[in-house]
């Protein structure tokens, strides 16, 4: 049973200093924060019975007492609202909700621990309130699922054996104890003056609340005697506010609170509005594999990819170009910089899923085997400067030919490497994306693909590697490059599309179309010329302040009573604090400060 407001609370206070947002700007802490407790508690815990217990409506005890809780501060708007994304995920786990208006979760929770325990089951209650403690006995346990951050505390699992060490007094005494020390929270009164300590001390010798009123002249210490003789119905009320109820009518139905299967295309969607990357990956992942093969089959039916040769006839792809007036073209080259690598390939792509390879600079790969070199096959196309392809590099610069891509800047430096001078810049789907959500750490095509179409694709480095085993582009088998880069385009047009309507909502389409596009050409235009400097100069300045730095070097040593490294962070504490035995200013957990602020 889930104590609902009690993990949404902590969720969203947990990021309450850097707090998560997606691209709409809306908070997104404590629908991540319950997540990741849903998800805990089924890898953990696997439950066979599960029910996510909400507050609903004025309880009794705000009746009773209309003081209760007054001096908590209102739920923060941002939190307000993301109460139905949470209700959403919820939905997509398939989790029972249970509430009951007028009554609080600890009731409706206390009720159905209680009917659980009676029918054999093991209770086990996830909230960090305290007041749960009075229901820990055989059969029903509490998970306190812990917080994270620079204060946190780990998770606890409390049960009758060790519940006593939170107060010093039995799960049976704690509504007693919590009557008499109160709760700001919550803003019960209890009994002024009587603190943690003698109230776990006053209970150890008396039952409850009911026998320290009726022997409260000879309690010690005592203020504890004079507080409980002058405050006996505060603290009565302070019970009965305390106090779980456990005999709702809520009825226990084990068939609807049984842990279900999740909806794993609807989570993937959720968590995609929500810009949960690695949720989103996880789910979609999960919802490709629930997909039936028949309903995967009509996909890889509609996909033509093809590779093009020296066979090829290219008037049809350049028939089809022309027709549709916009192209998704991407590009890729030996190298990460295109100033320096040669030109590999090229796709195009007019309409989804429908694309085209041109291979321009694949190695020949080959592999020892016991009858020689098993060497590929590789056709490249010639150079786009050719006569065969005459016709593509018409295209590629005709600007009455809309060009979409993904960094088309870094695609044009390439082309103009290879003698092509691209124009028609017309929608960039990476710079879009940073204009639609310049908070996201990740533009790239894989990521957005899989964020805003939930279409899994490879992501470059799956082909060519990373670090000491990185490799060229150009020594990509042709066919498996050919298939990857046909899909870069092909997701291109599906992304040019959402991201436009995205712009389109937020007024951003007039800077896109009027700035970031015309500026693709001038920064091409910048990075090809280059920037000249004054070499000489520059060389002059160096030896310059090589001599002073040496000089002030000098100088330091000269104080310091000896030479030291610099550049040493621990040295320089040993020469400030010990050798010279300058104060302390501030400290830092491997020692002594060396800041600026403090060298200054």
């Amino acid at each position: 049973m889930i104590d609902a407001y009690a993990l949404i609370y902590r969720s969203y206070f947990a990021f309450i200093k850097r707090p998560l947002t997606n691209a709409a700007g809306e908070n997104t802490s404590a629908p991540f924060g319950f997540t990741r407790f849903l998800l805990d508690i089924r890898e953990n815990f696997d439950p066979d019975y599960l029910a996510v217990v909400f507050d609903a409506g004025v309880s009794f005890r705000d009746v009773e007492y209309p003081e209760y809780k007054a001096t908590r501060e209102k739920m923060p708007d941002d939190l307000r609202a993301s109460l139905g994304r949470i209700r959403d995920i919820l939905d997509g786990f398939n989790d029972p909700v249970v509430e009951l208006e007028g009554y609080e979760a600890d009731d409706v929770i206390g009720t159905l621990a209680i009917k659980a325990r009676d029918q054999g089951l093991e209770a086990v209650i996830v909230s960090g309130d305290k007041d749960f403690y009075q229901l820990i006995g055989p059969g029903i346990h509490l998970l306190n699922p812990g917080r994270g951050g620079a204060t946190g505390v780990a998770s606890e699992w409390v049960t009758e054996k060790n519940a006593i060490e939170k107060f010093g007094i039995p799960p049976s005494q704690v509504a007693d104890y919590l009557a008499l020390v109160g709760d700001s929270s919550d803003n019960v009164p209890g009994a002024p003056g009587i603190g943690q300590k003698t109230a776990s001390s006053l209970l150890q010798n008396y039952e409850d609340i009911e026998q320290l009123i009726a022997h409260a002249e000879e309690l010690k210490p005592p203020r504890a005697s004079k507080s409980l003789q002058e405050n006996a119905e505060k603290v009565r009320l302070s019970k009965r506010l305390v106090t779980i109820m456990t005999d709702l009518d809520v009825p226990l139905d084990l068939d609807s609170l049984k842990v279900k299967e999740p909806n794993n295309a609807e989570l993937r969607d959720v968590f995609s509005e929500l810009g949960f990357r690695r949720l989103t990956e996880q789910f979609s992942a999960a919802a490709s594999s629930d997909m039936p093969s028949s309903e995967e089959e009509p996909r890889k039916n509609d996909i033509s990819y093809q590779i093009l040769d020296l066979q090829s006839d290219l008037t049809d792809l350049v028939e089809d170009i022309r027709a549709s007036g916009r192209v998704a073209i991407a590009s890729e080259f030996t190298t990460k910089d295109p100033l320096v690598g040669d030109l590999v390939s090229l796709a195009f792509s007019t309409k989804s899923g429908v694309a085209s390879y041109l291979p321009l600079g694949h190695q020949k790969a080959f592999e020892l085997t016991l009858e020689g070199e098993d060497q590929e096959t590789v056709e490249n196309l010639p150079g786009l400067k050719s006569r065969e392809l005459a016709a593509i590099k018409e295209i590629l610069e005709d600007p009455e030919i809309e060009k979409v891509g993904h960094d088309l800047k870094r695609t044009a430096l390439s082309l103009a490497r290879a003698g092509v001078r691209l124009r028609g810049f017309f929608f960039d789907v990476m710079i879009a994306s940073y204009l639609y959500d310049p908070g996201s750490r990740d533009h790239g095509v894989a990521s957005l693909a899989l964020k805003e179409l939930s279409r899994t694709i490879y992501d470059h480095k799956d082909l060519v590697g990373s670090g000491s085993s990185e490799r060229s582009f150009s020594d990509v088998p042709i066919e498996q490059a050919g298939n990857y880069l046909c899909e870069v385009v092909d997701v291109l047009l599906g992304l040019a599309m959402y991201f436009k309507e995205r712009l389109d909502e937020r007024s951003l389409s007039n800077l896109m179309v009027n700035l970031e596009a015309p500026l693709i050409p001038v920064l091409v235009n910048m990075e090809l010329a280059g920037i000249e400097i004054d070499r000489d100069f520059f060389k002059e300045m160096h030896s310059k302040l090589a001599r002073e730095l040496h000089i002030i070097g000098g100088d330091i040593f000269k104080q310091a009573g000896g030479e030291f490294n610099l550049n040493s962070t621990q040295q320089l504490r040993q020469v400030l604090f010990e050798n010279l035995s300058l104060p302390i200013i501030k400290k830092t957990k491997t020692g002594p400060s060396t800041d600026a602020s403090v060298l200054e």
